[in-house]
């Protein structure tokens, strides 16, 4: 339960009104799967009246999955935890420490259908997560067009700061929907931090421009670039196939650029 849909719902207290009337329709003997580390997810919990199994990374909240340890880099994903006391170790090739608490709720859930332990640990091995980094030309493409949202976005920006520091970073993207009355303020915060990871932040609407260029500044030299034309962008992208550069894709991308980079 976080920002996202904001626009939608108008406030997170509903955000999370709406997510709980799934939880609470279930029967007793149903299952609810919930991230303990967030607020608005356990808030609610004792008005539930089915079974209930909880993970995350805050050993306080006592979740019947713990993660202890994470260890990410651009091969894939290493992960160790406990499990009703059980220890626990996974590895996958999906990239991103984030997706540790991806991978938490399905080894609950596995479990409670009847899976072995060892069994589950297999399946992890061949996960593949949405995220893909492929090659145009010379350059690094991390593929993270789908959709996106505050935590979605500052992942990507962990994974883009995973390559070395020799390349230049880039980050291409359209901004966050649906964020509602949040929306400059998220943009703002979201700016922040890509002025750590990134060289240069290409725009490709000017919805949500001022918002993220205002807080860029010359003490990290993120440039910021406007290519509101996807004809401009692709020939943009062209300019970039031969030089030593990563290349994040935040959030829908003109089809004429895909095309290009070889994705469609």
């Amino acid at each position: 339960i976080s920002e996202q849909h904001l626009s939608l719902f108008g406030d997170i207290k509903k955000t999370q009104q709406a997510k709980y009337e799934l939880l609470q329709s279930l029967p007793q003997d149903g299952l609810a799967v919930v991230n303990c580390d967030n607020p608005y997810c356990r808030e609610r919990l004792g008005d539930l009246k089915c079974g209930v199994m909880t993970f995350g990374m805050d050993a306080e909240r006592n979740p019947t999955l713990l993660i202890q340890e994470t260890k990410s880099d651009l091969q894939g994903l290493y992960c160790k935890g406990i499990i009703n006391g059980q220890g626990c170790e996974v590895e996958s090739p999906v990239i991103g420490e984030h997706n540790a608490m991806n991978i938490a709720p399905c080894f609950l859930v596995a479990l409670y259908l009847g899976m072995a332990a060892d069994e589950i640990k297999t399946r992890v091995k061949t996960l593949t997560g949405s995220v893909k980094i492929t090659k145009y030309g010379a350059c690094d493409i991390i593929n993270d067009s789908y959709n996106s949202n505050p935590d979605g976005f500052r992942a990507a920006l962990e994974i883009l700061n995973k390559f070395p520091s020799e390349k230049k970073r880039i980050i291409i993207t359209r901004g966050m929907m649906e964020l509602g009355e949040k929306s400059e303020e998220i943009h703002k915060k979201i700016a922040e931090e890509i002025e750590f990871v990134a060289d240069e932040l290409v725009v490709i609407t000017k919805d949500f421009v001022e918002s993220l260029r205002s807080p860029l500044n010359e003490k990290y030299r993120t440039n910021f670039v406007l290519k509101d034309n996807p004809k401009e962008l692709s020939q943009y992208i062209k300019g970039l196939r031969d030089t030593n550069c990563v290349i994040l894709l935040e959030n829908r991308i003109p089809g004429i650029v895909m095309k290009e980079l070889g994705i469609i």
